[in-house]
């Protein structure tokens, strides 16, 4: 009898208490994501009640510092445009009038602008996607015709890229975000891989979902790092030079862009050697 009334008594209680720790994982775990929206019950009196009302208050102070960092990034990379070009326009300028002696340096500074004004565009590119996570509206997109756009726009002669899509495949995105990742995609492929065969796009569609997987027969990347290797500013190699080596917003565009059309991606080593970028997208109807 008191075994029972012990279970009875201890039974709401501690179904109470896990379904708010599981709640609060939950929860966590969102934020973690980066779906700041998230909401946990805090009418609770206890400690638990007090830690969800902690969860709530850290969800909106990192909404609101996340949203400005987008913002802001977005701001400065916009701003930062116009002096480039005008630095540019007077370098022209400025090369017309030098002589020949003396041309030299001003190749050497034309190339530090141009550096700096292609990471200015890729932080635009980059702020513009995570900015527009909240606010795109996807619609269904036949798939090999905007790849083949891709392959035409950045795949130059000598390159080797090998087509297995088929024409009936449609994925669910924005034109824009996902055309904009596959080339970022298409050209680090081609960085790291081009040398050594041909790159393979392809796409398969199973229960709603489709694949897309771009990979490469270069020397792949290790397998601790690839964790990292969407992260903005990450390279693989740390002392590898800014002009091998890109400026590291490259794949962590591609992630923005393609968590902003509602899918994910991801990348593992291929074998013998290699890398493959593994897009993931809800399949379309086209009308």
């Amino acid at each position: 009898v008191i075994i029972v009334v012990s279970i009875l008594f201890w039974f709401p209680l501690l179904r109470g208490i896990t379904r708010s720790v599981g709640q609060m994982t939950a929860a966590t775990e969102s934020i973690a994501d980066e779906q700041f929206d998230v909401r946990v019950d805090q009418t609770r009196s206890d400690e638990l009640g007090r830690l969800g009302a902690a969860i709530n208050q850290l969800a909106t102070r990192l909404s609101g510092f996340v949203h400005g960092q987008k913002r802001f990034m977005g701001d400065i990379s916009h701003e930062l445009n116009s002096p480039l070009a005008r630095m540019q326009f007077a370098l022209d300028i400025l090369e017309m009038r030098t002589g020949e002696a003396n041309r030299s340096y001003i190749t050497d500074v034309r190339d530090e602008v141009e550096l700096m004004s292609r990471l200015v565009t890729e932080l635009l590119d980059y702020s513009r996607a995570r900015i527009k996570g909240t606010e795109v509206e996807r619609e269904p997109l036949v798939l090999l015709p905007l790849v083949d756009e891709v392959i035409e726009r950045e795949a130059k002669p000598p390159a080797l890229v090998s087509l297995n899509i088929e024409s009936g495949v449609s994925v669910l995105a924005q034109r824009e975000l996902l055309s904009r990742a596959l080339s970022n995609i298409v050209r680090n492929a081609l960085r790291y891989g081009g040398e050594d065969g041909a790159i393979d796009i392809s796409a398969l569609t199973t229960n709603g979902k489709v694949q897309i997987t771009v990979s490469d027969q270069g020397p792949g990347v290790p397998t601790e790092e690839l964790e990292r290797l969407f992260d903005p500013f990450y390279r693989v190699a740390s002392d590898r030079a800014r002009t091998s080596g890109g400026s590291g917003l490259g794949l962590a565009i591609v992630r923005s862009c393609i968590e902003a059309c509602g899918g994910t991606v991801t990348p593992h080593n291929r074998e013998p050697a290699g890398l493959a970028v593994v897009i993931t997208l809800d399949a379309g109807v086209v009308d």
